[in-house]
């Protein structure tokens, strides 16, 4: 079984039923099937052969979907494009990934306005979307003129579905190729893990250039309704969303989710009754985070999920709702876990040898299953190097304790060494958010001449708490965390950098602070 039969039957079996609502706009799943037959018959007319990629650039639409059944009925590898790249960045991805077709959205015309001719030199045709794109190409009038459905060529499970641009440590986006099995076995396992009906009303608003939009695509497997942000998430849309259109299952990553926290306790206005969960994952949340997030929805279970790009965004564990209510009774420090592991994947945690360690002391997390990329596109030796022996090396550093449930302290890159001893950033982090004072925080290490590296806290404080000075924060860890785990310093800031899916960008810190654009103290002192 492959995503697009999920489609087709979802045209059959729910023709009438709402798969898609954004804005104003809605589509059913009959309407769904029908326009994206229709895109790809025109891909075909245009020349499409079986295993080019198509691109989209493009806000958050209702086409977005369209634009990737259209892929998948016609073996084409689906590629987006980040809004947020910059044009070597996009051109790199353009080129690395083959693009030979490219949907493009009006309201991102101005992006490549300045480009349209080394876009054609590339041999990438234009198809553009939305009032005023003025290309050759509308989207609108190649649906009108085709007619049928499109060939469906020969597909195996491990071709590729769909290739997610992550960033890379070459300076350049890598692309994650993820294949026709990982993503009918996402869509598939996620339902049943996060417990999902063909009656839900689903709401994830996060870009969907990049992994995301297979998690936009649940609705395949059930038949449910999804939502999708008009343009893009703005906190107070999404909160009138769930309103308006009786959304019952919402997720958000964990700083989306302390800003909404905030909105909904300064202004109490939105109608909430028709949530039920609130999905809550895509990078570590504080103990602090998670209580307020109980207290302030009020009577709506809570799940976390652990995920990652390279295995198709499928939710690799769970901590339930009612692990949630076990921790806050009588177990806080269960709220640091993300979880048991689905029954999908195997987990393994091992030293830096690749060797298993014992039940509960720390290691990186390696993992195997059904969801796992087929590697990053034209990047052999990195894929060797993340994948040896079919597991998947996460970069994820982690522990299992003797139930099963998985405790996620840092991504390697992160891990603070200071003095010889390992810091966990997240642990720090966990503690200053206790502060009142505390709005976000994000902990670093630092190059230090004694130390080797220092543990800096960068904060954003709270309006009401302007007056807060660092030894005031760096007083609170004490007798809360190890003398190596105490901030050396902290570094205040109006704001944290995070990407367009609200994710922190902590290298981007690291290298800030490294690279001496704040005067640390021990740096005074050299000097």
């Amino acid at each position: 079984m492959l995503a697009r039969d999920l489609v087709k039957r979802c045209a059959r079996n729910y023709p009438t039923k709402t798969a898609y609502l954004c804005g104003e706009r809605s589509r059913s799943w009959r309407e769904m099937d029908q326009r994206s037959d229709r895109f790809g018959v025109a891909l075909q007319q245009l020349g499409h052969r079986p295993g080019e990629a198509v691109a989209i650039l493009t806000q958050e639409s209702i086409e977005v979907y369209e634009h990737f059944f259209a892929c998948m009925k016609i073996a084409a590898p689906r590629v987006g494009l980040n809004t947020g790249y910059v044009w070597p960045e996009m051109l790199h991805v353009l080129k690395d990934s083959e693009v030979k077709f490219l949907l493009l959205d009006t309201r991102c015309r101005h992006l490549l306005a300045e480009r349209l001719g080394e876009l054609k030199a590339l041999g990438i045709t234009l198809i553009g979307y939305g009032a005023g794109h003025g290309l050759e190409r509308d989207y609108e009038s190649l649906l009108a003129t085709a007619e049928g459905e499109p060939h469906w060529p020969a597909l195996a499970p491990d071709d590729i579905l769909f290739v997610s641009y992550t960033s890379g440590t070459t300076g350049v986006p890598k692309g994650v190729m993820l294949t026709q099995e990982g993503g009918v076995n996402c869509i598939l396992h996620s339902l049943i893990s996060f417990g999902f009906g063909p009656d839900d009303v689903w709401y994830m608003p996060a870009a969907s250039a990049w992994v995301v939009v297979i998690l936009n695509a649940f609705g395949l497997g059930n038949g449910m309704t999804t939502v999708i942000p008009d343009g893009g998430y703005q906190l107070q849309a999404y909160l009138r969303d769930i309103e308006r259109f009786r959304v019952t299952v919402g997720m958000l990553v964990p700083t989306m989710l302390q800003r909404a926290i905030v909105e909904i306790q300064t202004n109490p206005v939105y109608d909430l009754s028709s949530l039920r969960m609130v999905v809550y994952g895509s990078s570590p949340a504080t103990p602090k985070l998670i209580r307020d997030a109980r207290a302030t929805f009020k009577g709506i279970k809570l799940l976390q999920a652990y995920a990652m790009t390279e295995a198709t965004g499928g939710w690799i564990s769970y901590l339930t709702d009612a692990d949630h209510e076990h921790a806050l009774r009588e177990e806080i420090e269960l709220l640091k876990s993300v979880g048991r592991i689905g029954i999908h994947y195997d987990c393994s945690i091992r030293d830096e040898s690749g060797q298993p360690v014992p039940i509960g002391q720390s290691g990186e997390i390696w993992l195997r299953g059904n969801t796992m990329m087929k590697g990053y596109r034209n990047l052999p030796e990195a894929t060797a190097e993340a994948m040896p022996d079919g597991w998947l090396r996460t970069n994820d550093i982690g522990r299992l304790d003797e139930r099963g449930y998985l405790y996620l302290l840092d991504r390697q890159k992160f891990l603070i060494i200071t003095g010889a001893v390992n810091v966990f950033p997240t642990t720090v982090e966990a503690i200053l958010v206790e502060h009142p004072a505390v709005e976000e925080v994000a902990v670093v290490g630092v190059p230090h001449p004694e130390w080797g590296e220092a543990v800096v806290a960068v904060v954003v404080r709270k309006p009401s708490h302007r007056d807060v000075t660092v030894q005031a924060l760096i007083d609170f860890c004490h007798g809360k965390l190890s003398r190596p785990e105490t901030p050396k310093h902290v570094v205040f800031v109006d704001e944290l950098p995070k990407t367009s899916n609200a994710k922190l960008k902590k290298g981007e810190l690291k290298k800030w602070l490294s690279g001496g654009a704040v005067p640390l103290p021990w740096q005074l002192e050299v000097a």
